[in-house]
């Protein structure tokens, strides 16, 4: 059954994040906020968030083994909700997959 609902409809993250967004825009609607000023506010704060990230990214391409290790952490992280048992070998493959096309 477990694997079937990640299958049909993920981890849930999404779902998580999205009922927390629409719980506090309710909460401003309440207090009077129109609909579109509540968007904005999501907007302006994606822009920052990526702009924040853009800044303290860091582009260790071409430091072979940091680059390795900064692909694991993806991977790992990507798969971590996915394959818990054999999430290493996974992100290990596809870590060499890349390495191979870099």
């Amino acid at each position: 059954i477990s694997r079937f609902q990640d299958d049909e409809v993920g981890d849930g993250t999404t779902s998580v994040l999205a009922s927390e967004l629409l719980r506090e825009a309710e909460k401003l609607i309440e207090q009077k906020l129109h609909p579109q000023t509540i968007i904005a506010g999501w907007r302006a704060a994606t822009k920052a968030t990526l702009s924040a990230l853009i800044t303290a990214a860091q582009d260790n391409s071409k430091e072979v083994e940091k680059f390795r290790e900064d692909l694991m952490n993806i991977a790992c992280m990507t798969l971590r909700s996915k394959i818990l048992s054999q999430q290493n070998y996974f992100a290990k493959l596809a870590v060499d997959a890349v390495m191979r096309l870099k």
